[in-house]
């Protein structure tokens, strides 16, 4: 097992060639001013330097933007607008906060995807989209966004009259999926589980088309914590369980986090109050068997909750008092980036490319 964890961190990961760091930064709020997030280039050997990244401006008036996914995908982002500039906390329209960019940072071309034609269909019901993933589909050649979208009456009025509302067939919930080739939302008719964020800081990762989210059985008779993968060009997903051994630690608060090491699906648990990290990989989709723990570490109950992972054993972590940090898993050396953030702060992995969008073609 040591040499296995050597060989891990050591060997040089296809995933990572020619990648850059970025940082989604989100500032502390002080509960009186809002303080946009800040796009960032980390470089330098333990990250010490930073540039900061423009937003893009694809509505012509700026926006704050959410990114989706710690990945870059062939160099493009998956964006959701997040309020005008200077309009934070004021009231929007469902059909604005749905709305989505993808977005590649090398060209700032922005190609902004039409709102789903399900979503909004409905008088009575007002939809809440929730983003489960981007990705490449390489068989069709083509970028695909998956959604969740759970509907909710648009009035009290609405409520009290559902035997009424409830006839136009929008109070069941529903996933969509787009596709760049077509530019359409289509439905999926699958019964997938949605994404489970409680005590769940990284929940959603990408690798060679497939999209994969933390799910959660909530019945009666179990309450289990597992891996959703969803095949882009099939449409189908498997679920992968936790091993019953995988959180040997007793403590009522477990925070789990979903993350890409050195080319591998990571699974990442601390509790509460100990500042200690169990971090285990995936060998297999669907294979619970395959999960392996490779590493335990303690980094001080002041070391709150990674952020994202690096290649060759950089990973990087929020503190208690929002501090952000820097830890490398071969040398255990710990250091402080310079800058606060808060819960939304997220490393994103990025390969630079110039290919436009509009080189996919029908």
């Amino acid at each position: 097992m040591d040499m296995f964890r050597r060989n891990f961190l050591s060997k040089d990961h296809s995933y990572y060639n020619d990648t850059s760091l970025l940082l989604d930064h989100g500032t502390p709020q002080d509960g009186v001013n809002y303080v946009p997030p800040v796009l960032y280039s980390l470089f330098g050997e333990r990250f010490e330097n930073m540039v900061k990244i423009d937003w893009p401006n694809p509505y012509q008036v700026p926006y704050y933007f959410n990114i989706y996914g710690p990945i870059g995908v062939n160099g493009i982002f998956c964006i959701e607008d997040n309020g005008r500039v200077g309009s934070i906390g004021q009231s929007r329209s469902a059909k604005e906060l749905g709305r989505v960019v993808l977005w590649n940072p090398a060209t700032d071309e922005c190609k902004v995807i039409p709102p789903s034609p399900f979503a909004f269909e409905s008088p009575y019901w007002d939809p809440l989209i929730n983003f489960h993933g981007f990705g490449y589909d390489q068989v069709s050649n083509d970028y695909k966004v998956v959604r969740h979208i759970t509907f909710f009456p648009e009035t009290d009025d609405d409520y009290e009259n559902y035997e009424e509302t409830w006839k136009d067939g929008y109070h069941d919930s529903m996933w969509e999926i787009y596709c760049v080739k077509s530019n359409r939302w289509n439905k999926l008719d699958l019964d997938m589980p949605m994404k489970y964020l409680n005590n769940c800081v990284g929940v959603l990762v990408y690798t060679d088309g497939v999209c994969h989210w933390w799910g959660k059985d909530t019945s009666e008779i179990g309450d289990e914590v597992y891996l959703v993968s969803f095949d882009l060009n099939n449409e189908t997903f498997v679920k992968t369980s936790m091993p019953s051994n995988m959180d040997d630690i007793d403590s009522e608060v477990v925070y789990r986090h979903l993350s890409m090491l050195n080319g591998s699906i990571g699974f990442i648990t601390n509790y509460a109050e100990t500042g200690t990290f169990h971090i285990s990989i995936l060998g297999e989709v669907g294979i619970t068997e395959s999960w392996i723990k490779l590493f335990v570490v303690s980094l001080g109950p002041c070391v709150y909750h990674p952020i994202g992972n690096g290649k060759k054993g950089d990973m990087f972590f929020r503190r208690k008092d929002n501090e952000l940090v820097w830890f490398n898993l071969n040398t255990h050396e710990i250091k402080e980036l310079g800058l606060k953030g808060d819960y939304s702060c997220q490393i994103l992995i990025y390969k630079e490319s110039f290919l436009p969008l509009d080189r996919i073609s029908n």
